[in-house]
């Protein structure tokens, strides 16, 4: 059974993306004292007892927001109210009543769902008398929350799942998470076109996209299904060079950019293959690779590289460029035609089950046997490098421990040859692997 979802909606700068972060725990949605800062919907994954659910944070509905903007964000809340099993409706107990707030009240009392007031900002008890002003909003209850001092969150949870249906609560294998599921980030520059690819994927406006460079400034994460796979796609803010991040919320939503590649199974590198690629995507595939993650390189917009002459060029520059990657999958796509997205799932799947594949400690050695046989390690002076035995301690990603004896002594080409035939023998397409060599007690006696 599906985990309820819950909606929380307001107008901007009343609170909702504090207490979002409260629910789920942890920050998440970007916070800061300017109204209008998270502009798509975002998705996270909170608990009320032992109850799981997932929460969505809204952009802010303001009738003095650029009209474009405006009908962006009313499109995504609706969008929200419509896929939600509640709704938590967030007002400013310092600023009153405002007229947003009773519009906002009628989109709630309209969709017909379960639904709370929370009246944020009630920091202490002597301003709860204050919030009673609230009930001309039509509601017969509301409940005082603060986000600033983590009180009345239980309270409003509460309320809403007294009135969820009781196939929410009653299932005790309802108890999913989203971190089971393939976490896929889409990474790449300003303007590669990752927002229009999500939205392409998913068939809605869910990630909010403008002409501007930049428009998504959180990390989106949206559950997702395909095929017999689950999925959370995180849809990143784009990744500039440190000399051009200038203001300060930029930073933060690159570094959350970078948190959620750490949280990823799989990373998606999206390139304009109109504009080729340029050393940042390199530097990004580069850091991929060094967090261990599964890599797809997504050449969007290829419906604009027409001619053969900049096709082969741009096969060209990827050999080269990213030729310390040449274990990950290529795809060539374009959010406008639907080009070549069907493909990034399945790809997906099978680099997930790479990631995840263990070879057994007999078939190592076995193949370290032949390794050594077919190309001998060389000697390092008068004395030969010699390799005992190999396991692989870990997988996501695969990690090999071959014990030697003389580890510092062993060259890089050496190391290099390893590789390629642990590739060559085993697979693991897709997804970086990891060699460590160990000095062995046995070779301190001879």
């Amino acid at each position: 059974m599906k985990l309820p979802i819950i909606s929380i909606i307001g107008r901007p700068n009343v609170g909702k993306s504090a207490l979002f972060n409260l629910i789920i725990r942890h920050r998440k949605s970007l916070v800061e004292d300017f109204p209008g800062v998270t502009r798509d919907r975002i998705y996270g994954e909170g608990k009320w007892e032992d109850y799981p659910f997932i929460i969505i944070d809204t952009g802010g509905l303001d009738s003095f927001s650029p009209e474009e903007m405006k009908k962006s964000i009313a499109s995504h809340v609706k969008i929200a109210l419509e896929e939600s099993d509640a709704v938590i409706a967030v007002v400013d107990l310092n600023e009153g009543i405002m007229p947003d707030d009773r519009e906002i009240m009628k989109l709630v009392r309209n969709s017909k769902k379960p639904s709370v007031l929370a009246v944020n900002k009630v920091d202490n008890p002597r301003k709860e008398l204050e919030a009673t002003e609230f009930y001309e909003l039509g509601v017969d209850k509301y409940v005082c929350t603060s986000a600033a001092h983590n009180s009345g969150i239980h309270e409003t949870l509460a309320t809403i799942f007294n009135q969820l249906p009781p196939e929410f609560k009653n299932d005790q294998n309802n108890r999913g998470n989203l971190q089971d599921n393939i976490r896929i980030s889409f990474l790449g520059k300003p303007n590669a076109g990752k927002s229009s690819l999500v939205n392409t994927i998913l068939n809605d406006n869910r990630v909010l996209v403008d002409d501007i460079a930049g428009t998504t400034m959180d990390a989106i994460e949206i559950p997702f299904k395909y095929g017999k796979n689950d999925f959370v796609l995180i849809d990143t803010a784009g990744m500039r060079r440190k000399r051009s991040i200038k203001r300060d919320l930029e930073k933060l939503a690159v570094f959350r950019a970078v948190k959620a590649l750490e949280s990823s199974d799989i990373v998606i590198l999206v390139i304009d293959a109109n504009l080729g690629i340029h050393d940042q995507d390199a530097k990004l595939a580069s850091l991929i690779k060094r967090k261990g993650k599964g890599l797809i390189v997504l050449f969007n917009k290829w419906d604009l590289v027409t001619s053969k002459e900049a096709q082969d060029k741009l096969a060209e520059d990827y050999e080269y460029k990213l030729r310390f990657a040449t274990w990950c999958y290529r795809i060539n796509t374009s959010a406008k035609t639907g080009r070549g997205i069907r493909k990034i799932f399945p790809t997906a799947a099978k680099i997930d089950r790479e990631r995840k594949k263990r070879i057994s400690t007999s078939n190592l050695n076995k193949f370290l046997e032949d390794t050594i046989a077919n190309h001998h390690p060389p000697y390092v002076g008068k004395r030969p490098l010699k390799f005992y035995y190999i396991t692989q301690p870990q997988t996501s990603p695969p990690v090999f421990i071959i014990h030697v004896n003389r580890p510092e002594k062993i060259p890089k080409d050496y190391k290099r040859y390893v590789i390629n035939e642990i590739r060559k023998a085993f697979g693991f397409r897709g997804t970086p692997i990891k060699v460590f060599y160990r000095s062995s007690h046995e070779t301190e006696n001879q």
